[in-house]
């Protein structure tokens, strides 16, 4: 008479043993830490800023540098990093939408992101390399008129439609400025592109 258990047996109560943890960690690697914000290139984020129109972009900077020679991206709120923790309530009506942040470095954006998201906003995207990336790349930057127009800056190009409610006199509305002398690229940036190689689009 056979006695004592099923050599099979333990391995079929190990299987249901797995399967009822599934859940476990034992079973399951544990994810690695959410990172605070996605990082884009200013050609993704230029793509990201004109298909969504309405979402909040926060420039980082001193209201030195936004209104300074490098000008800012258009529709940008001027929100310095070290401002940021004592302005949130103009920002708290976003904090289910996304949030687009930009500095000069991505450590000013790293530190404005950490703020946000310790104050419950989720969906954080920051822009790579910056203002100084971004006019690399190409892309424009805007001034209030009155500013531009003081200094001489204003690019000259056809008259840009008027947004509702815009006047063409408002001396406080943006206006394309004549792209600075991009900064020195670090020394692991790639080369620029070749002769004939067709530049990304104008932000408008």
């Amino acid at each position: 008479m056979q006695t004592g258990m099923s050599p099979r047996r333990p391995i079929a109560l190990l299987l249901l043993l797995a399967l009822a943890c599934g859940g476990c960690s034992l079973f399951h690697r544990r994810p690695g830490p959410r990172p605070l914000y996605k990082k884009l290139s200013p050609p993704v984020s230029y793509e990201m800023m004109r298909d969504s129109p309405q979402m909040l972009v926060i420039d980082l900077r001193t209201p030195q540098q936004f209104d300074g020679p490098t000008g800012h991206v258009r529709e940008a709120k001027n929100i310095p990093v070290l401002r940021l923790p004592y302005r949130l309530l103009e920002v708290l009506p976003f904090r289910e939408d996304t949030v687009f942040l930009y500095c000069d470095t991505d450590e000013c954006t790293e530190q404005g992101a950490k703020t946000l998201a310790a104050s419950g906003f989720e969906s954080l995207v920051g822009m790579q390399g910056g203002i100084n990336l971004w006019i690399r790349d190409g892309f424009k930057t805007v001034l209030p008129a009155r500013i531009a127009e003081k200094r001489g800056e204003v690019e000259p190009r056809p008259v840009m439609p008027e947004k509702p409610g815009e006047k063409k006199n408002d001396p406080n509305r943006e206006v394309p400025v004549k792209p600075p002398v991009p900064p020195p690229a670090p020394p692991d940036a790639p080369p620029p592109p070749p002769p004939g190689v067709a530049a990304p689009r104008q932000i408008q």
